[in-house]
């Protein structure tokens, strides 16, 4: 149908759905064609609704774009269509239709409060008092969440208010609900308002450890470096495919070169997997705008002091779907420009698909659905579908990159949001010179930040607000650490912050050095100089960073804490072997028993006693 009737249809069924007075052949979803008219994908009668993959980022999954109205129980299958109908094609009053998974997570939930009403023989919605809301809230709190811990807070709060979006649809259909919690809302039920909600922000999502990102980097790297005979191996495979060729002839010609036909398909998804690896750790990019990325998303420009920066282009699912840019690294490109190689064939087999069905049948939804995929990078070929060519869903990345790391010896298990978690602590680490590991994939983010969003406006905006965040959490454990009573500390500036907590009674607990701490956070200048904390808030000094290290051990600009002990340790030994030294001459005799002196008097004022470093001097 054309788009002028399918919009009139749409309407019709909204006004049925106002009035509880839907037809079963109501029209519900659909899809539009590439000829610009659309394809019905559900009518209201349809015991399970398809939902429209406009609707969804690039990751979801088939099967998650379903609605499976025979799960709810009898007695609520007609009023929860009814409702669903109209939170679908109206929303919230105020605000705009839902997007795909946040219409699946609503439907998911409700459904289970339907179920828990069903078990207890009730069997309208009218009958719901606010006694048995409080009953479901109870139950919903003693739900186990994953590692058998009790639901989050956040999770609690999304059950909580399915049940107050079904309370609104419900009212306009033949079994209303009452309000559930007339004097409260979800948010302060489930804990997040009032006055013991924490004030700081705290992330749920731990990121990946040193010990795991590590390896699972330097794997990714050396599978890249594999690429070049991997890809050849591949492309010669299907040449003598194409020419019928029998399997143990392929062999018997790959065998003198140590390869297998099985092992030459591993080894090329191995390769994606490391791909995706590269680019989730060094962009911060979700793993569904990952799924979005197509042939061509990446591309450099030189900034205006001659420094090349390098861009990722992509679709950012989060806050509806738009345009989204991201600031990644030389690695990342290289990547990319490896996984588009991996792609090219499954994206010419779903050319040839495409043509064939606009030869055959031009109206066929089909063209439509294999479009989406055309040119995305990371596509992957299902089991159970016919070999289907599709974007790999997010699910399926996840599982790679726990495959991948499984291959790598490393017994860790990623959630979705880790990698982006993780980039931003390493950004917001870079930031203040304090990063350790991937120094050099970081490097950019040790610029001004706001110059950094300045060099493009369609950045991942709420990824700044990340590493911001990030960066804001380290001072403020930084700064807590240190007015500890028992907090160690060295240089010119220790006896300023030992000071400060000798006289102030407000950091005698831990919750008020929690509080004071993040009060001043914001106010307190500090980055990291490598072998100490620098309070001063002009570049002039570079303590640290050059040649002369030990700068910071009497500098009054400077906190020592025991982080940097390892370091001073080291720069002591280093000294004392260059003490030894017989051409050194006078002059740099004097500088190395300077700086001798200093890392004595750091490393005593860390806890080292001076017999204890005499023995290291002898």
């Amino acid at each position: 149908m054309n788009e002028a009737i399918f919009r009139a249809e749409q309407l019709k069924a909204l006004r049925g759905a106002e009035s509880d007075g839907l037809a079963p052949n109501a029209v519900v979803t659909g899809m539009r064609l590439e000829d610009g008219r659309y394809h019905v994908l559900s009518r209201f009668g349809d015991p399970i609704w398809t939902l429209p993959d406009s609707l969804f980022p690039a990751g979801a999954s088939d099967a998650y774009k379903k609605l499976n109205f025979e799960l709810v129980p009898a007695a609520f299958r007609a009023t929860m269509r009814t409702c669903a109908a109209r939170y679908m094609l109206a929303g919230i009053e105020g605000g705009s239709p839902p997007r795909g998974l946040t219409i699946k997570s609503w439907f998911h939930n409700t459904y289970a409060f339907l179920t828990w009403l069903d078990d207890r023989d009730i069997g309208r919605l009218s009958d719901v008092s606010p006694l048995i809301a409080q009953q479901y809230v109870d139950f919903c709190r003693e739900i186990g969440g994953r590692k058998d811990e009790l639901i989050s807070a956040a999770g609690l709060v999304v059950r909580l208010r399915a049940l107050e979006i079904l309370q609104i649809f419900s009212e306009h259909t033949t079994d209303p609900m009452p309000r559930p919690w007339p004097e409260s809302s979800a948010p302060h039920l489930a804990g997040l308002t009032g006055p013991n909600t924490p004030r700081r922000h705290e992330a749920k999502t731990k990121i990946i450890p040193d010990e795991v990102l590590g390896p699972l980097f330097q794997a990714a790297v050396e599978w890249l470096d594999q690429a070049g005979d991997i890809l050849y191996r591949r492309d010669q495979i299907a040449a003598w495919q194409a020419q019928r060729r029998c399997w143990d002839y392929i062999d018997a010609r790959l065998k003198p070169a140590g390869w297998t036909i099985g092992a030459a398909k591993g080894a090329v998804r191995q390769l994606q997997s490391a791909c995706l690896v590269i680019v989730l750790v060094t962009s911060g990019i979700r793993v569904s705008e990952l799924c979005s990325l197509q042939t061509g998303c990446a591309y450099s420009k030189v900034g205006d002091h001659g420094e090349r920066f390098h861009w990722l282009r992509g679709i950012s699912y989060k806050t509806g779907a738009g345009p989204c840019e991201w600031l990644v690294t030389e690695v990342t490109h290289r990547a990319i420009a490896i996984a588009e190689r991996v792609a090219m064939p499954l994206q010419a087999q779903l050319a040839e698909s495409i043509e064939a069905l606009r030869a055959d049948t031009p109206s066929d939804p089909d063209i439509t659905r294999l479009s989406e995929h055309a040119k995305r990078l990371f596509l992957g070929v299902t089991k159970y579908q016919e070999n289907r060519i599709v974007t790999l869903s997010s699910a399926g990345v996840l599982t790679r990159l726990n495959a991948f790391a499984a291959q790598c010896g490393l017994d860790w298990h990623f959630a979705p949001h880790q990698f982006r978690r993780t980039f931003a602590v390493y950004a917001a680490h870079s930031a203040f010179g304090d990063l350790r590991y991937l120094r050099d994939h970081f490097k950019h983010w040790s610029l001004d930040m706001t110059t950094l969003y300045a060099m493009n406006s369609e950045q991942d905006a709420e990824l700044y607000d990340e590493v911001g965040l990030a960066a804001l959490n380290i001072k403020t454990d930084l700064l807590e650490h240190w007015l500890e009573p028992d907090a160690i500390l060295a240089g010119g500036a220790s006896d300023q912050v030992r000071a400060f907590r000798a006289s102030n009674e407000a950091v005698k607990t831990e919750q008020g050095r929690a509080v004071m701490a993040e009060s001043v956070s914001p106010l307190v200048y500090i980055r990291a100089t490598g072998v100490a904390w620098c309070t001063a808030d002009t570049g002039g000094c570079n303590g640290g960073q050059g040649v002369e290290k030990t700068r910071c051990g009497d500098c009054g600009n400077a906190v020592i804490d025991e982080s940097r002990k390892p370091v001073w340790q080291g720069i002591y030994v280093q000294q004392l072997e260059l003490r030894q030294l017989p051409d050194i001459g006078p002059g740099g005799r004097e500088r190395v028993e300077r700086d001798i002196q200093r890392c004595r008097k750091v490393l005593v004022d860390l806890g080292a006693t001076e017999g204890e470093l005499d023995d290291v001097a002898t």
